[in-house]
């Protein structure tokens, strides 16, 4: 039953990951719902081998893209001896995409270690208060994108910072970090097919960098629920990129607010209902 139940939370942040809706504060309720027992010291474990699984489903979606950024890093390269680093950043466009996800992953890789180091976001994951609390943060944002217009504003370093720092405040569980960084594009006039691939290639480095960060690989060897910790990878990864599909199609629909009521009653079920 257990290998079910973890097959199960995969599920939930494969679907979650993408869906406005907030993984990680899903794959906390979904943890105090089953209290698994032989998860029990290894929680952050399973969240991160599931995430990468997350992260493979982006990378096939959005496989031209990736390739683009490998094509920029080549080029920024070369520009370095050459002495037109500044050009190649500001006019070569597979650069400047890599460049404006370097300065949008800075603000989020110091707010997320600065949350982790006091402790905020375990305290979040385990509270149902606080948890819920994130949640009904995370609809209100949600809602605010409905009030977002297309204007032929382009995403810029600027506006990369921004999301930037939107999506280190999504760090904290139960505050999506899809959500948040589509909804912020969005309001700063960025268009929903730009605002939703941006948002989905930073989540690649946010991701990678949280999991070298923190994976144990002797921890993940002598887990008692290896067997079923991969099953929950697969069904993470087999719902991620449905989905990411899902979601794209939404955003470009401009219906990424409707997810609101559905996180509102999360949060409000988190703290009435949880003990």
């Amino acid at each position: 039953m257990e290998a079910l139940f973890i097959a199960i939370l995969g599920a939930i942040q494969g679907a979650t990951e993408f869906l406005p809706v907030s993984s990680s504060g899903h794959l906390a309720v979904g943890q105090m719902i089953f209290s698994l027992e032989s998860l029990k010291d290894q929680p952050l474990l399973l969240e991160i081998l599931l995430h990468l699984a997350t992260l493979v489903a982006v990378v096939i979606v959005y496989r031209t893209e990736v390739l683009s950024l490998f094509i920029g890093a080549k080029n920024i390269a070369a520009s370095v001896p050459a002495r037109r680093f500044r050009e190649t950043i500001t006019h070569d466009e597979p650069s400047k995409l890599l460049g404006m996800m370097f300065i949008a992953t800075l603000p989020t890789a110091v707010m997320g270690m600065l949350m982790e180091k006091t402790g905020i976001v375990q305290t979040v994951s385990i509270t149902p208060l606080f948890l819920g609390l994130s949640f009904l943060v995370c609809a209100g944002i949600l809602l605010a994108s409905r009030f977002g217009a297309e204007k032929p504003n382009s995403l810029s370093y600027k506006t990369a910072l921004l999301i930037g720092f939107a999506q280190g405040f999504a760090v904290m569980p139960g505050i999506s970090r899809s959500g948040t960084t589509i909804a912020v594009a969005l309001l700063l006039g960025i268009n929903r097919e730009t605002a939703a691939r941006f948002s989905f290639l930073l989540s690649i480095p946010a991701i990678l960098g949280a999991a070298l960060l923190e994976i144990d690989v002797s921890q993940l060897a002598a887990s008692d629920a290896l067997g079923a910790i991969m099953g929950g990878v697969i069904a993470s990864f087999l719902f991620g990129v449905v989905a990411l599909l899902v979601l794209i199609r939404l955003v470009k629909a401009g219906r990424l607010w409707l997810f609101a009521p559905y996180v509102a009653v999360v949060g409000l079920s988190t703290i009435f209902l949880l003990p």
